[in-house]
This record gives C-alpha cells, structure tokens and sequence, in this order.
C-alpha cells in the first residue's frame, strides 16, 4: 500500500546545514568589492547599482545562520565586514 507522505531524509534537512565553500566565497567577495561610500556618488546609474547590491547582500546575510555567517567572517576586509555588522 502506497501513501502520499514523504519522509524527510535527514541529508535534505537544511537545519544546522553549512553553506558551501563556494557560496560563502561568492558572497565574500561581492561584500569586499561593495563601496560602501556610495551614497555620495552623483552618478544615479552607479549610485542604484551600489544600493541595489546592498540591498541584496543584507537580505542574503539575513537569511543564512549564524554558523553560516561565521564561514564567511574570515574571508572580509575589516572595513567592508564593519558595514554589514559583522564585527
């Protein structure tokens, strides 16, 4: 007899999950490249572009765990690490 529960295989659970080693470096280094005096840009085009990466850091930031987060504290400049809150 066949039934429509699926079981969770504890290898698909995210829980506790780390993130890869490539994703960690990815967003290291979009952080480390972000200027992070944009704000005083008088180009509109550069000025979004910049805001727009902040934006998408921050939320990408958010949604990753502490143990996640603590991969990607060691790949930071000090400066660009202190923008986001991570020191």
């Amino acid at each position: 007899m066949r039934t429509n529960v699926r079981q969770m295989n504890p290898i698909n659970q995210t829980k506790g999950q780390k993130i890869s080693q490539q994703r960690a470096e990815k967003i290291a280094r979009n952080i480390n490249a972000m200027d992070t005096d944009y704000q005083r840009l008088d180009d509109r085009r550069a000025w979004r572009f910049w805001s727009d990466l902040e934006k998408t850091l921050k939320k990408k930031l958010s949604e990753l765990s502490e143990n996640d987060i603590e991969v990607i504290k060691p790949m930071l400049k000090p400066d660009e690490a202190k923008y986001f809150n991570l020191i």
